[in-house]
């Protein structure tokens, strides 16, 4: 689980970094009315966020690194000084603005946007010095929604190596009850299902042996009290509730 706190650390230090940058510049495009990406926050059970049962507190985690898409989809936001501009073939709309926040960050941001009858996408280009790293024309996010909610898809790439997946989301509602699955490939998977009263469950799986191999499951009423279990190699170690 190292490589994965760390890919959790630095994109939050990525997303405080750019939203931080981007709110310096109060001047206004009146031509600035970019879409927003929208997102759903997971509401944590009070009883699951005050409980201190280790399965309970890595319920909790695991929610709030869903909720964390909130943060990154932030990160497409364009300050209201955006340049914008029209594409002629697509009819997309491109938002371009710099950023400006110490030795490490100075670069600047391509934000192009198409939108359908039945869906938006997004792409966010950074060319300069981005956390330390020289990127030249780096597709850093790549997203899409659908206007009926029926997908939504959220990816980051890993500046480190430009075209490899960072961190997938995907996500759509049915019927009041909301499904998410967050990839770090190579390293975990996360099944996220929310039911219109509350309840819901986390199936949390590692990369071990090129498959990926349940090691958490809980499951919660919505009053937050849950039932947890706990894998290694496929057998179960550890079995508690709160």
């Amino acid at each position: 689980m190292k490589t994965f706190r760390i890919i959790i650390l630095f994109t939050t230090i990525f997303s405080m970094v750019f939203i931080s940058s981007c709110k310096k510049d109060d001047d206004t495009n009146p031509n600035n009315n970019a879409p927003q990406y929208q997102v759903k926050t997971i509401t944590i059970p009070e009883a699951m966020a005050q409980s201190s049962d280790p399965g309970a507190q890595m319920a909790v985690n695991y929610l709030n690194m869903a909720n964390n898409l909130a943060v990154y989809s932030n990160m497409m936001s364009p300050p209201k000084s955006a340049f914008v501009s029209q594409l002629k073939d697509g009819g997309a709309e491109i938002y371009t603005w710099d950023v400006n926040d110490g030795e490490k960050n100075n670069y600047s941001v391509t934000l192009k946007i198409t939108e359908t009858s039945e869906y938006i996408h997004w792409e966010m280009i950074i060319d300069g010095l981005f956390e330390g790293m020289q990127l030249h024309n780096f597709t850093f996010i790549m997203a899409e929604q659908y206007k009926d909610g029926s997908d939504n898809t959220f990816t980051i790439y890993d500046p480190e190596n430009p075209g490899t997946v960072f961190m997938k989301f995907n996500w759509h509602e049915s019927d009041g009850t909301f499904y998410l699955t967050i990839v770090v490939p190579g390293d975990i998977q996360v099944i996220i299902i929310v039911n219109a009263d509350g309840s819901g469950s986390i199936e949390a799986k590692e990369w071990e042996n090129g498959l990926y191999m349940l090691t958490y499951k809980a499951q919660w009423e919505a009053s937050g009290h849950c039932e947890y279990w706990e894998y290694d190699n496929g057998e179960e170690i550890n079995h508690g509730s709160w």
